[in-house]
């Protein structure tokens, strides 16, 4: 994660769901979208309050995709500085999934790419500097 965390901060949480194939599913915010509007993303966002980690990312998964998830192990975390404060997001795997990919009006396509591929999209900015980091960049 870049940078320290000073002062208060937002959660968020987003699952790495995978496929039989070890592609990673990923979601695209509209044109429209205030917040990185045509770019790529885990499925996942932020905590309502008093919300543990693993209950909101089921939910999110769920409002966003239509998929039923079991959280698995923490993969990692980015940070992200945004007008109204600092956002922390956790990226859990997933251990089984159940469903089919039926899209909230939050995101308007969705695809499935290897790990290596994510570098090739326009990744959301948090998740951009998180696959940096993974890579090494």
């Amino acid at each position: 994660m870049n940078g320290d965390i000073g002062g208060p901060f937002d959660l968020a949480v987003h699952a790495a769901i995978s496929d039989r194939r070890g592609r990673l599913l990923v979601l695209r915010r509209p044109g429209t979208s205030d917040y990185n509007p045509e770019r790529w993303e885990l499925p996942g966002g932020r905590l309502n309050a008093g919300e543990g980690i693993r209950e909101a990312l089921v939910r999110e998964v769920r409002e966003e995709t239509g998929l039923e998830v079991v959280p698995g192990r923490l993969l990692g975390a980015g940070g992200q500085e945004r007008m109204e404060g600092r956002v922390v997001h956790l990226v859990l795997a997933v251990t089984d999934v159940a469903g089919e990919v039926t899209l909230s009006e939050e995101h308007d396509a969705h695809r499935w790419v290897t790990p290596s591929g994510l570098s090739r999209l326009p990744l959301s900015d948090w998740m951009a500097i998180w696959v940096g980091e993974l890579h090494g960049k």
